[in-house]
């Protein structure tokens, strides 16, 4: 198997981790919804003040997954053009803090 076959099953994996990680948010969204639909009277409180439970639940698990969904497919993304995602870009290796020393 060459580098290229490699890359192209590793963003594959991405894809398809994304593509799950979807299916699962989209349930919990819909679990969510009729639990809502079942306990609309569920309020969060806090400082004395209230607020509806389930449109922030389910609000902060949109974004969630929308985030989660993001940054894979952006890796993905990134393999398929080529780019090395474990190249150290950031950090000196021991080489060349051996070479800053003399």
């Amino acid at each position: 198997m060459d580098s290229t076959s490699n890359t192209s099953l590793y963003a594959r994996i991405l894809k398809g981790g994304a593509a799950v990680f979807v299916l699962l948010g989209l349930g919990l969204v819909v679990w969510l919804a009729d639990q809502w639909l079942k306990h609309p009277e569920m309020q969060a409180s806090q400082f004395g003040n209230t607020a509806p439970y389930w449109p922030a639940v389910i609000a902060f698990v949109v974004l969630s997954v929308a985030a989660g969904v993001t940054l894979l497919w952006r890796a993905a993304r990134r393999l398929e053009t080529g780019e090395n995602l474990f190249e150290e870009r950031h950090r000196k290796s021991l080489k060349d803090l051996n070479d800053d020393r003399g």
